[in-house]
């Protein structure tokens, strides 16, 4: 599943808030509005939504299946041959897993921000808020929040170009054990 680092990042926060006991009281309403304002400034509503539109489109295209099964021998053989049927297919499963996963995450995205806004209000103080909301909107700010997501992905770009290869490499080197060792698992199942 493609998920947004920063979507992820939120869930996770908001679940371990969730988890955590409850040893402050809930947050004043000027705190939960201070929070709001920075949440907001951080991840605009709307682009939050566009990205999850996007990031949907892209699992309907069948991507995180091809992602998935790329390693797989089998699957780039028949990748390979580019048939209408095979990427046809592999569309299918893209909208199977789009729709099934939509929702919840369509779901998610509003009670991940409740959570962030929530998890800000019991973290900082108003006057802290204020600051923080204060330095988005500053020129700084406003250039960090512009460029943060291109930095971010330039800098992921780097490791996956010096780590991609081996961590490639890697997993087809293991693939022949791995293999074995399902078929010691699963010995009916056809070897893969």
């Amino acid at each position: 599943m493609i998920v947004n680092n920063r979507t992820a990042l939120a869930a996770a926060i908001g679940i371990a808030c969730l988890a955590a006991p409850a040893l402050a009281q809930a947050p004043s309403a000027e705190a939960l509005k201070a929070a709001t304002a920075v949440i907001d400034l951080q991840t605009p509503p709307d682009r939050s939504k566009a990205m999850l539109e996007g990031q949907l489109k892209e699992l309907r295209s069948g991507a995180a299946i091809r992602a998935m099964l790329g390693n797989n021998p089998q699957f780039r053989m028949e990748a390979a041959k580019n048939q209408p049927s095979f990427n046809a297919a592999i569309g299918r499963m893209g909208a199977i897993q789009a729709d099934a996963l939509g929702p919840i995450l369509r779901e998610m995205q509003p009670a991940t921000r409740q959570a962030m806004i929530d998890s800000y209000a019991r973290a900082y103080t108003v006057a802290e808020l204020n600051e923080i909301a204060a330095f988005y909107r500053s020129p700084t700010g406003t250039k960090l929040r512009a460029t943060q997501g291109q930095a971010n992905a330039s800098a992921n770009k780097v490791i996956q170009d010096r780590f991609g290869p081996r961590m490639q490499a890697a997993e087809k080197g293991i693939a022949p054990k791995l293999n074995a060792e399902l078929k010691k698992l699963m010995p009916s199942a056809p070897a893969k």
